[in-house]
């Protein structure tokens, strides 16, 4: 670890003479009289804050480390009259350029107010990026910021709803809120949740991000929430409704869905305290969702059937359920979320923000239709604690220190107690024939996972001159991981009783349970050089990575079983992994009103944590391919991405820009096959063996008429998604089947040649529109032969039809006393798409097999194997009223 410590300390030197930009942008401009000459000396401010400076000799001024939001700048100088522009709009890690030209005083004029004109170019840009404001969100049909996310070019879902960035896998993104890191070290899922009204910009970087951003292999999405005013302001909006569709032969049972099934309840409140220089910002969200998927409570967890027989008029059949109705994908949330901020000095600010959120959901799984019964419930927790302080060193320095602590907890089961002795209906589940429901028991599977994260990270912003923005800095973070699985034993053949137990020292895979404290080191230096004609963005990070764990010498005997050597020669410690990263990026202004980028990028990411650590014990069971082991010592997951775009101002108020991109990836998660040194057994285990390369082409169209409260996007993506898996499992399965691994690129399952969407919003005499559309090309698949077995030689070649969904929202803006106040109404799927090719067609010799099997006694096999999970949520309408003060 020494040279750890000199190169941290190389890196923190250099932060002391160099700079960072996280969460904030920049104010520049010149100030001049009527004649174009520069006024030395002018002060230039931003109203209701202590923030600005004088002009130097030549009329040029900045203001650094200014939040994301709409501010008024005012300009004064003695003998000439002070000038106010208007909604000023500031984004993350952006230039906005404010010129003045001031008149001379004349006896009885007053001060000037002008609005500025917001310009749709982004000069100072250099890779593909979109940013989504916390008012856009007010006036869409969006429940989460993540569907707005969604909608911007060169980002697609999965077909089960998970967010992909030009082509990546959904592990691949990273999440930021207020400037630091949020992902769940397990899966790199959002660890955080951010509610609508707590936003206030997010930034969806789909290009090459600059290199204070890291451990992402495909894109960033960076959070900035809401801060205390000097004003109370507060929103309240509540919305109740449910799922309206004709669909029940695809949606069984959804007229049993309630009216109010659905229901939301959000609300913020911000201002200042008892203490003038202490401002406080709170937020709350309750969800309560019934679903869209329902079961029958036809099978008890104790009924019991016997169907030895071959005849199906000798199957004992037990149900002693009452056949009621039960919602399968139910779900509640609670998000709590408070910050206060103490500006302690006219250049010291410090903010503490704490969030916690926990939720409770069910999920559907077809086989249990009619034993609901039978599923566990998941419930996760969330607690994140951010305290960052923010120092103005002088009008070109300043720097960010922030502190997190972040703990996640996830469970699943269906009873807490795994000795409740409700689990004795795990025993005596015999064989069921194909194609039949499930007809009593329950799962036996029980999941504990807790993982911890504390992380320091310092940066630091230096301007130098008026064409140099330098930046670097440095994070640590230390996790730790306990995780517990297993399954619940029940055999009174084995142990003589119906008592639930647990197998610790099961050496067949049944219990697994381990505690992991990885670390995490990055460092980075980078320089924005600005310049008339060319903007500059350079960058170098470096990452280390040490798992903390150990992994087995010989593969062939990974559980030291077979051979019995001393621990230290079974196994050895992994080595720490560690990579440089370069950034790059130009932007060309050929016009006041256009822009050419390019960039090029080097990305690293660690695989997620749980694959590294997955079946810690090495335990193989007996058999062809019945286990899966983790892999401590993975390598990182590598890409390379090129792309060049253009912007350019069409109009007053459109704009257009086009971009064509090229990600080349290597070293992805992908599975290792081996066979132990004797029985025959085999097993899959994690490694660097994947690959894929993504090429791509996008077009944003966004137009803007405030004077017609008018904002329109349309986002469209062409994409080529190739790799040799899309699960990195996919060669463990191809083994399982007796199938050939793929070696070559295929299309992956979430590739989408064409993928259009289009948003609007209208504020037209108090009323508002909101309108989201997205139509997707065909998801890819793999075609079956006559008999129903999936032709791996031509692995998603075929392709589903394309899909189109619209949402709406329309709402009627009441004013009185200072309130503002709109009744809404919300719907989701208003067109009642579904997926018309998802099911199997059944010939008519297979239909009259089925009957003749018997399964008939419990269901057909129209409804088997017309599984609803492959289809889109149903049309939904929601009534609400939101409340603005």
């Amino acid at each position: 670890m020494c040279w750890l410590k000199k190169i941290s300390l190389l890196f923190l030197l250099l932060a002391l003479s160099l700079p960072l930009l996280a969460q904030t942008g920049r104010i520049e401009g010149i100030v001049t009289d009527e004649s174009g000459e520069p006024l030395i000396g002018v002060n230039v401010s931003i109203e209701g804050t202590t923030r600005g400076m004088a002009t130097d000799i030549d009329g040029y001024f900045f203001i650094l480390n200014v939040r994301p939001g709409e501010y008024t700048l005012v300009a004064s100088y003695l003998g000439f009259q002070t000038r106010r522009v208007t909604e000023v709009s500031v984004s993350v890690d952006r230039t906005t350029r404010v010129n003045f030209v001031m008149e001379e005083l004349v006896l009885g004029s007053e001060e000037i107010t002008v609005t500025a004109q917001r310009n749709m170019i982004v000069m100072d840009r250099t890779s593909s990026s979109a940013k989504i404001t916390g008012s856009d969100l007010t006036v869409l049909p969006a429940e989460s910021f993540t569907q707005v996310v969604a909608l911007q070019a060169g980002v697609t879902r999965g077909q089960g709803g998970s967010l992909h960035i030009r082509g990546g896998r959904s592990s691949e993104i990273k999440y930021y809120v207020d400037g630091m890191a949020v992902s769940n070290p397990f899966n790199y899922g959002l660890a955080v949740p951010v509610e609508n009204t707590a936003v206030q910009e997010v930034e969806v970087i789909s290009g090459t991000f600059n290199a204070e951003f890291g451990q992402a292999n495909s894109g960033i999405i960076n959070i900035v929430t809401k801060e205390g005013g000097e004003n109370f302001e507060g929103t309240f909006i509540g919305s109740v409704g449910g799922y309206l569709s004709t669909q029940d032969d695809i949606f069984y049972r959804i007229d049993d869905a309630r009216p109010y099934g659905i229901q939301f309840y959000e609300g913020s409140l911000s201002g200042p305290t008892f203490w003038k220089r202490l401002k406080f910002f709170t937020n709350a969200k309750y969800s309560n969702n019934d679903g869209w998927l329902f079961g029958r409570e036809v099978f008890m967890p104790s009924d019991s059937s016997n169907f030895a027989s071959p005849n199906p008029d000798d199957w004992r059949i037990e149900s002693s359920g009452d056949s009621s109705t039960v919602r399968m994908n139910s779900s509640w949330g609670l998000t709590n979320m408070g910050k206060l901020t103490l500006q302690a000095s006219r250049d010291l600010k410090i903010s503490y923000t704490y969030t916690r959120s926990q939720n409770e959901s069910k999920f559907y799984r077809h086989q249990y239709r009619l034993s609901p019964g039978f599923l566990p419930t998941q419930y996760s927790q969330n607690n994140n604690h951010l305290l960052a302080i923010n120092h103005i060193l002088n009008n070109r320095t300043f720097y960010n220190l922030r502190f997190t602590a972040n703990l996640t907890n996830f469970d699943q089961y269906v009873y807490e107690d795994p000795f409740d002795p409700r689990y004795a209906s795990i025993f005596g589940r015999g064989r069921q024939p194909a194609n039949m429901f499930n007809t009593g028991g329950l799962d036996n599977y029980y999941l504990d996972r807790n993982s911890y994260t504390w992380a320091a990270r310092f940066d630091i912003t230096r301007f130098i001159g008026s064409t140099h923005l330098l930046k670097a800095g440095v994070e640590y973070r230390w996790n730790l991981l306990k995780y517990e699985d297993f399954s619940i034993q029940v055999d009174p053949n084995v142990y003589g009783d119906l008592t639930p137990r647990i197998l610790f020292d099961d050496s067949a895979g049944r219990y697994q349970s381990y505690r992991r404290t990885p670390t995490e080191f990055s460092a980075y230096i980078q320089d924005k050089l600005e310049i008339e004609d060319l903007i500059i963005n350079i960058g170098l990070r470096y990452d280390y990575f040490d798992a903390n764990a150990v992994v087995p010498t010989n593969l062939r005997d990974p559980q030291n079983r077979l051979l019995e050597r001393p621990y230290e020669e079974a196994y050895r410690k992994v080595d720490a992994k560690q990579q440089f990263s370069p950034r790059l990026g130009f932007a060309f202004p050929i016009s006041a009103d256009g822009v050419l980028y390019a960039s090029y990028g080097q990305f690293f990411q660690i695989p997620e944590f749980q694959r590294l650590y997955e079946n810690s014990n090495f335990a193989v069971q007996g058999g062809r391919f019945n286990t899966y082991i983790g892999n401590a010592d993975l390598d990182a997951q590598r890409s390379v991405l090129y792309e060049i775009g253009l912007q350019q101002q069409l109009t007053s108020f459109m704009a257009i820009d086009l971009t064509v991109y090229h990600r080349d990836v290597r070293n992805l998660l992908g599975t290792g096959l081996y066979e132990v040194l004797r029985g025959g057994d085999s097993y899959g285990r994690y490694e660097n063996a994947d690959f894929g390369s993504v090429r791509g082409v996008t077009a944003a169209i966004s137009l803007v008429d405030a004077s017609r409260g008018i904002t329109f996007g349309l986002n469209y993506t062409y994409q080529s998604v190739r790799g040799n898996g899309s699960d990195p499992r996919q060669a463990f399965f191809d083994a399982q089947g007796l199938r050939e691994a793929t070696s070559i690129l295929v299309p992956l399952d979430w590739d989408q040649t064409h993928n259009l969407t289009a948003q609007l919003s209208m504020r037209l005499k108090g009323w508002n529109l909101g309108v989201i559309s997205e139509y997707r090309s065909g998801y890819p698949f793999t075609p079956q032969d006559i008999r129903g077995v999936s032709i791996t030689e031509k692995r998603n070649e075929a392709r589903y039809k394309p899909e189109f969904y619209l949402d709406l929202r329309f709402s009627r803006l009441v004013r009185f006393a200072g309130i503002t106040s709109q009744v809404f109404v919300n719907a989701e799927n208003v067109l009642g798409f579904y997926r018309t090719d998802r099911y199997p067609n059944l010939r008519r010799d297979e239909i009259e097999a089925s009957r003749e099997s018997g399964i008939d006694r419990v269901n057909s096999i129209e409804d088997y194997v017309r599984n609803p999970i492959v289809q889109n949520q149903p049309r939904s309408l929601r009534f609400g009223l939101q409340i603005d003060f």
